[in-house]
């Protein structure tokens, strides 16, 4: 989407596809809307402990030893980093209604953030036969034995998860993506300070599938998110360097688990350049002009 006059290219743009954690977006939205009108304090200090947070590839449950972190700088992780630790305890300071009432006030009516992300978790070890997501995670590593560890990678079982689901699980649409990329870069998602801070911590997410889209010159402010090997997406904004600007949403699901995940990113990355191509090559409405009244 153009975000000057909002034309559009895409595909299937009103399909439902599992959010993973580009849903840290509205997420971020909320809190830094929050902070903005003094519902919380951004400057809050949380201590977490690395056993005891929501488990993730990498951050603040991988870590050592015990942290402390103000919700902000939570905040600035969950949105850089995707770091699922710092996603809930920030999740939990401005709660899930909070965030799905944003998104209905901006007419997002097809994305619904169901659950924080232990709960998602912990839900997919249910369904594979669990206790717990720590448990599946030992199961899968074979520290439970190898039919353990068949059961907990089987990619059948793994497909048929509600997580997987989009008719259940936290869920968006490209259309419903870009409307929300478009009011947080006209400062209508909320306070325009929230929003230029959103804007300003997405420029710095360290994974970036669309960045070879961006000509030379140009900028890229994006969330990404990924689901066990079959979800892949990523959302941003491109700025050109003559200062046009386009939100983009790319949602994919991949046939086989876990494979060609570096194709699947540079057809996404490709699939983006081509509808920015197509949008810049679409010409841009001239402004309206008021006739000059002569007496």
């Amino acid at each position: 989407m153009r975000l000057t006059d909002g034309a559009e290219v895409g595909h299937e743009p009103d399909r439902p596809n599992v959010m993973a954690s580009v849903a840290k977006v509205p997420v971020g939205l909320t809190f830094y809307a929050q902070a903005c009108i003094g519902n919380i304090d951004p400057t809050e200090r949380l201590s977490l402990t690395p056993a005891s947070v929501t488990p993730g590839p990498f951050g603040i449950s991988r870590f050592s030893d015990p942290a402390v972190l103000s919700l902000r700088d939570l905040a600035y992780l969950m949105l850089t980093i995707s770091d699922n630790a710092a996603t809930d305890a920030v999740t939990h300071a401005v709660g899930i209604d909070a965030v799905n009432h944003q998104l209905q006030t901006l007419g997002c009516t097809s994305t619904v953030v169901v659950s924080d992300l232990a709960t998602m978790l912990d839900g997919v070890a249910a369904d594979l036969g669990f206790g717990n997501y720590n448990e599946l995670l030992a199961a899968q590593r074979g520290d439970l034995g190898p039919e353990a560890r068949g059961a907990s990678t089987d990619p059948a079982r793994i497909d048929r998860c509600r997580a997987l689901d989009p008719a259940v699980a936290t869920r968006t649409t490209a259309r419903d993506a870009t409307r929300l990329l478009a009011a947080i870069w006209h400062d209508a998602a909320g306070p325009a300070e929230a929003c230029a801070t959103l804007r300003s911590v997405m420029a710095e997410q360290v994974t970036r599938r669309l960045g070879p889209a961006v000509p030379d010159g140009g900028t890229l402010a994006a969330k990404s998110g990924g689901l066990f090997g079959r979800v892949r997406n990523e959302i941003g904004v491109v700025t050109d360097p003559d200062g046009t600007v386009y939100a983009i949403s790319l949602l994919t699901h991949a046939h086989e688990p876990f494979k060609h995940q570096d194709d699947i990113n540079r057809v996404m990355a490709t699939t983006a350049a081509a509808a920015l191509n197509e949008l810049r090559e679409q010409p841009a409405p001239r402004p309206r002009t008021t006739p000059t009244r002569h007496e």
